[in-house]
């Protein structure tokens, strides 16, 4: 039946994995079928929920009343449990990023390839609307042809969100938890990327991964873009304070991104699009058209739709294992050149 809703289990109940939890719930396409933890705090969802819980991959994969899980564990555990799940041809939606190195994420795709099963992973801010709106005006030309964008990232973490260890290691810094995704949407929205370099910092915290970096990128196409990112600034430009896609996070009615093209430039999550409606100059007067479309809160949700679609054959992913992998490379590209400070190529 191609209109059933579809059964998940989410896989880890962390910061992210509460989110997938709240977002099957609100989906009309999914249906909550369990959870996997080893956690004390699991317990309380389970019975919040009235869901089974597991404590193991192993105990899930006994059950065969599931279509599709949510992996959302700690990045430097996404090998061991997704393959587990592709090898018995259960299809997944991998929170981001793929793998925490290139070798285990290329391990990850030929499971998938091999078992024929759909690995989807989660940059959800393509399933954005205000994000959609905007990658149809850069392929329509209206901008002409994209120069350069700026990217901000700041926003200060509590230390208690530290508290999970593995946060302070290799892969759990704001390179790898947040510019992830910035990295992805810049792909998504102006092609591929032919070089980066980049600088770090770790002089706020003192972790033994970054805090604050700045990082250039250089596209195909020629264009130029500048992401620079810190989870010790307190700011209010950052996708996660701007966007209203997490009722966590307060809105500033900011925007984080701008793109600027040889005809005019727009910034986002705050949509307004900058533009001459004469001759173009600096010596004329520059109009602004400022879209009053609703900040999209549902993203998650139409990102569990879009995998329940797939899951029933509807739809191939959005985003696959590959974009994930592209992902990581340009993330690795970014770690070697911060320590050589050399320009990378992708």
């Amino acid at each position: 039946m191609k209109n059933r809703k579809v059964n998940i289990s989410v896989v880890g109940t962390g910061l992210m994995g509460l989110q997938h939890i709240k977002a099957i719930k609100n989906s009309k396409k999914a249906n909550l079928h369990s959870i996997v933890d080893i956690s004390k705090k699991a317990s309380a969802l389970s019975k919040k929920y009235k869901i089974p819980l597991y404590r193991t991959v192993n105990a899930l994969l006994k059950k065969k009343n599931f279509d599709a899980v949510i992996v959302a564990t700690p990045n430097q555990l996404h090998e061991k449990h997704t393959i587990r799940f592709l090898k018995s041809k259960i299809p997944v939606l991998l929170e981001k990023p793929i793998s925490d190195n290139i070798k285990s994420a290329l391990k990850i795709i030929n499971n998938s390839k091999r078992n024929k099963t759909p690995l989807l992973i989660g940059y959800h801010r393509r399933h954005n609307s205000i994000v959609s709106k905007v990658k149809r005006i850069i392929t329509s030309k209206k901008l002409g042809n994209i120069v350069s964008a700026n990217v901000l990232c700041w926003l200060y973490k509590h230390k208690k969100y530290y508290n999970e260890k593995w946060r302070t290691k290799k892969g759990g810094g704001p390179l790898g938890i947040n510019l992830v995704h910035d990295i992805d949407m810049m792909c998504y929205l102006l092609g591929p990327i032919k070089y980066v370099q980049a600088i770090t910092s770790n002089k706020i915290r003192n972790f033994n991964v970054e805090d604050t970096a700045i990082v250039n990128l250089t596209f195909r196409s020629g264009a130029l873009c500048t992401l620079n990112i810190s989870d010790t600034i307190v700011a209010p430009w950052s996708y996660e304070l701007t966007a209203g896609e997490n009722p966590a996070y307060p809105i500033t009615n900011q925007s984080s991104y701008f793109i600027g093209g040889t005809k005019g430039s727009v910034q986002f999550p705050n949509l307004k699009n900058w533009y001459y409606k004469k001759e173009r100059s600096w010596w004329n007067k520059i109009f602004i058209k400022e879209d009053n479309i609703k900040k999209d809160d549902n993203t998650l949700t139409n990102q569990i739709n879009h995998f329940s679609d797939v899951i029933l054959k509807k739809v191939k992913p959005k985003v696959n294992g590959n974009d994930g992998l592209i992902s990581l490379k340009i993330f690795d590209a970014i770690r070697q050149s911060s320590r050589n400070g050399k320009k990378i190529k992708i």
